[in-house]
């Protein structure tokens, strides 16, 4: 396989890369195989020794991202959770309740 690849001038990552992202290879069975054991390919860049700190930090950085996102939808419109102080009356606030806001979002979880 690695013969393969240096014969095709492509690096590892440009192969994976090009299958994960490209249309044409959606429901490719080695595409299919590496979304199904992903987890294990995650970990396996988690305990590589060289590239265990970087490696976390992006999981991080990216979990953080994804909650940002999700923060977002959640608090749009679209959402039902937007909050437009200008537009917002007395009785809104004082009808506001924070344990029912809850209720309805762990509905929707």
């Amino acid at each position: 396989v690695i013969a393969a690849l240096q014969d095709c001038n492509l690096s590892a990552s440009q192969f994976v890369l090009s299958i994960l992202q490209s249309q044409q290879y959606n429901g490719h069975h080695l595409v299919e195989d590496l979304l199904v054991h992903c987890n294990e390919i995650f970990d396996a860049f988690i305990e590589h020794p060289s590239r265990q700190v970087d490696t976390l930090q992006y999981a991080n950085r990216a979990t953080r991202e994804q909650y940002v996102r999700e923060i977002k939808l959640i608090l749009s419109e679209e959402g039902g959770w937007h909050f437009g102080p200008s537009h917002t009356t007395t009785q809104q606030v004082e009808d506001f309740s924070i344990e029912e806001m809850s209720r309805e979002m762990q509905c929707c979880a």
